[in-house]
């Protein structure tokens, strides 16, 4: 198998794009806002795309499991090594960053506040918890491993002059 499944590379593409789309606005707009009300709908979708995300994630880590191995490419053992590693790191990341929203939340009673409309004042900071530091540093190293995926796949392609985003497109 030169492809993978269409499965997965929906999954790739719409996992991709979320962990962009929180990383972006988590990083350069939640941490921005202050802690009002106003900020509410902005960590309501955060949260939801966060807990969808890290399903996606986990269903893909199942998927890989399971799944035929597709093809493997022709680099050197240490690079293939690497590459292996990053993914590793990738997926065991997103599973910590969810890990760490999820308890920061419970910790900050997010949930109760805006889903069941608990009347609570918000803490002044989510950086007063241990969890929110964790937090951000980990989306930090997970923005680090995206740009080492990216930077990976663009090198190995002039290197090999080998379109390999064709196995991960339709």
């Amino acid at each position: 198998m030169t492809r993978y499944t269409s499965r997965s590379i929906i999954l790739h593409w719409l996992s991709g794009g979320l962990l962009i789309f929180l990383l972006v606005t988590g990083t350069f707009v939640l941490s921005n806002m202050p802690n009002t009300v106003e900020k509410l709908g902005s960590l309501k979708i955060h949260m939801i795309l966060g807990i969808l995300t890290t399903v996606i994630s986990v269903v893909r880590i199942w998927m890989i499991v399971r799944a035929p191995k597709i093809e493997a490419l022709s680099m050197s053992p240490f690079r293939a090594k690497m590459m292996k590693a990053n993914h590793i790191a990738i997926y065991g990341v997103i599973i910590a960053i969810g890990v760490s929203g999820f308890v920061l939340a419970q910790s900050a009673s997010l949930g109760q506040i805006i889903f069941f409309g608990l009347e609570k004042e918000l803490y002044g900071s989510f950086k007063d918890f241990g969890v929110g530091i964790v937090h951000g540093l980990l989306t930090k190293v997970l923005l680090f491993l995206i740009v080492m995926h990216v930077a990976g796949v663009v090198s190995y392609a002039i290197k090999s002059k080998n379109n390999i985003i064709k196995r991960m497109w339709f």
